[in-house]
Parts: structure tokens; C-alpha cells; sequence
């Protein structure tokens, strides 16, 4: 079978392979339904398998579509797990999860955000604290986001942009940290916890609490090379870092370090969420300690990114699809060939870009699952 059949072109497909290639193993299967319907007035829900038993103390988790649209990749990778019989691999001390979908309505609609216009991963904050500030964009949403979405106004803003950085000497980058104040600009990350944001919380609260161990792979895609792949971390603790270093190695960067692919460091992530939540320094391998207490656990939490087209292309299509959802036509022809601009951008239909991100994403779900076994 190859690699391009794991693959889906629309979000009804992606989750018809998903659930059809778990049936007949999964240990659950769980859905939540969007509130809202899909771009073709299908039925949008975030689905969870376990596989394995649901008492395992230590859970592997596979996550596709917190970027919506990046989730074609995510879902192809979870759907090649389960057709080569990988996901086979769980048993009683360790479980396999796969969530599929976390943004439907993003994934649906070919967009990176959700039905809001929020970047779920700058979402993940304590809203009741003050949100984290970024002044650029009061001076660059509308430069960002123009009024008019012509050949002429894309280059005198994107001039207008990098004048801009390089006057306050500050780079791009700084535009992707986040931003809580523009909701029609990228990397919004909204003012309250999102439809999203609140079913992870809830698998978070009634599967993994009262885990030994909880390992994410979280798949992205839009930044790096052409089908390569990075694995980022954000590291709770010392413990927590050297696990991860002898799991996968040099293979595995910090977020924000000048050798990532992303070298800023944004507010609000999964990860750290997830991190934050669950992580505990006391856990001590099973050869040496048994279990540690209830409802503390270690996590491993990484987001693998894997590249598409050069990042200034992937930019401009981030920008059309703003300006096409706060000035544009959701109908008009124009509004289709910023679809498919966000498609290419985050998503390749090549079957060999298929099989490099497959291979790698295979491995590094191996090394994992190696990993957690051995704790």
C-alpha cells in the first residue's frame, strides 16, 4: 500500500479513513461534536482512540490538526500508523491514543485558525492573568491584513512590514509569537479558552491525570525545508530534558533556539499547557523506583514540524487567507485561490514529500513509545 493512500484532500475524508482504520482495534473511541458544520455542511468532531488498555500508566499520544489545515498531514500520519499495524504495539503498561481533528472547523474550512479566527496554539493561557502584550502589531495589523488584497498592495505592505522590523531592529519572527489584541490578524490567540482548547482540557482531565507518564507528538507543518522535519520541545525541567535527549537525541531542538525553525518563542502553546499540567520531577524509572504518586506524572511533550514551501510564501498565503476572511468574498473565485494557496502551504500532495514525512514521523513515534517503555 502506498504511502499517498493514508492521505485525505478534504476534512469529511481525513476523518472517514481515521475512524474506519480504528475500528477493529481501538479500545475506545471517543467524539466530541463541533458546534458548527463544516465548509460542506458536514459534521465536525474531535476523535480520540485508545489503544491498549485504558488503565496503562503510561499513554503515547498522536496529535493531528491544532492548526486546522496543517491537520492533513497529521491525519495521514495517524492513518499510516494504523495501517501498519504500529498502533499494535500497545499493551498494559503502555497505551496508544490518537486524537484526530482538534480543530475541525479549521481543517474543514482550509484555514490555520478556528471558526473564531483564534491560533488555538497561542490559546493554551491562564486568561485570568494579564495577556501577554505585542505592540507590533498595533502598528502592523492593517499592513498585515490590508484593506485591498491586489499584486500592488501585497508588495507595497510587505515593504511596508520588513521596513518596519528593520527600522526597530527586531526580526519577523516577532510577528509569530502571538498576539491577544487583533483578531483578524495571524497569530491571534484569543480571549478565552476556545471550543478546542476546552475538549483537550477535558481528555486531559478524564484519561491522563492520574498517569505515570504521558508522551505528545504534536504534527505541524510550514516551517523548514521541503520535506524535512524538526522536533521542538519546550522543557518543563531538568529531568524532563534529559529524558527527551535520550529519546531522540540531537534530533531534538528547543523551541526558540537559534538552531530551531522557530526561533521565537510563542505564548500559549499545547505543550507547555500540557507540560505544565501533568509534569512532575519526582518520577523515577521503574528499575530503580516503582510508580510515583497518583495524578503526578512525567510529560514528554514535542511538536514535530515538517517543511512545505519557502516560509515568505507561506507567510503571504497566512495573509491572504486573513484578509479574504476580514475584507474578502468567502465565495468569490478569488476565495478559492487562497484556499488553495493555504493547502499548498501547509500540506503537499507529492508522494514522495508523503513518504519522507511518514518515515521520519514513523521513527520519532518509535523512538517514543521505546522511551516510555523503558521508564
Amino acid at each position: 500500500m502506498g504511502f499517498h493512500t493514508y492521505f485525505a484532500n478534504y476534512y469529511l475524508e481525513a476523518r472517514q479513513k481515521f475512524l474506519t482504520s480504528c475500528l477493529d482495534d481501538a479500545t475506545l473511541i471517543k467524539s466530541w461534536q463541533h458546534p458548527l458544520r463544516g465548509m460542506a455542511g458536514e459534521k465536525l468532531s474531535v476523535d480520540l482512540a485508545w489503544f491498549g488498555s485504558l488503565a496503562a500508566q503510561k499513554v503515547l499520544i498522536l496529535l493531528s490538526g491544532t492548526h486546522g489545515v496543517e491537520g492533513f498531514l497529521g491525519s495521514g500520519i495517524q492513518v499510516g500508523s494504523l495501517k501498519t499495524n504500529w498502533h499494535k504495539q500497545a499493551d498494559n503498561d503502555v497505551a496508544i491514543v490518537m486524537i484526530h481533528g482538534l480543530n475541525p472547523w479549521g481543517m474543514s474550512y482550509c484555514r490555520r485558525v478556528n471558526e473564531d479566527g483564534v491560533d488555538l496554539n497561542r490559546n493554551f493561557l491562564d486568561f485570568g492573568q494579564p495577556l501577554p502584550k505585542n505592540s507590533f502589531y498595533d502598528d502592523l495589523a492593517d499592513i498585515i491584513v490590508p484593506p485591498e488584497w491586489t499584486v500592488e498592495t501585497q508588495r507595497q505592505t510587505l515593504q511596508q512590514l520588513f521596513e518596519y522590523l528593520y527600522s526597530h531592529e527586531f526580526s519577523v519572527e516577532a510577528l509569530a509569537q502571538g498576539q491577544y489584541s487583533h483578531w483578524y490578524a495571524p497569530f491571534y490567540g484569543g480571549e478565552v479558552p476556545t471550543w478546542s482548547n476546552r475538549i483537550f482540557q477535558k481528555i486531559v482531565a478524564q484519561y491522563l491525570q492520574d498517569k505515570q507518564a504521558v508522551g505528545l507528538l504534536d504534527y505541524h507543518t510550514g516551517l523548514g525545508q521541503y520535506g524535512t522535519g524538526q522536533l521542538m520541545s519546550i522543557a518543563k525541567n531538568s529531568r524532563t530534558a534529559n529524558l527527551a535527549a535520550t529519546i531522540w537525541g540531537d534530533k531534538l531542538v528547543m523551541t526558540g533556539s537559534a538552531n530551531s525553525v522557530a526561533v521565537y518563542k510563542p505564548h500559549g502553546t499545547l505543550i507547555a499547557a500540557l507540560q505544565n499540567n501533568l509534569c512532575d520531577s519526582r518520577l523515577r524509572p521503574k528499575r530503580t523506583e516503582p510508580a510515583v504518586t497518583v495524578g503526578q506524572s512525567i510529560c514528554l511533550a514535542a511538536v514535530y514540524e515538517f517543511g512545505t514551501i519557502p516560509e515568505t510564501e507561506v507567510f503571504d498565503a497566512l495573509r491572504a487567507d486573513h484578509w479574504l476572511y476580514y475584507h474578502g468574498d468567502v465565495n468569490s473565485t478569488q476565495a478559492r485561490i487562497i484556499r488553495q494557496r493555504m493547502i499548498d502551504a501547509f500540506y503537499n500532495h507529492d508522494p514522495d514529500w508523503q513518504e519522507s514525512i511518514c518515515r521520519l514521523a514513523f521513527t520519532a513515534q518509535a523512538e517514543l513509545l521505546a522511551g516510555l517503555k523503558s521508564l
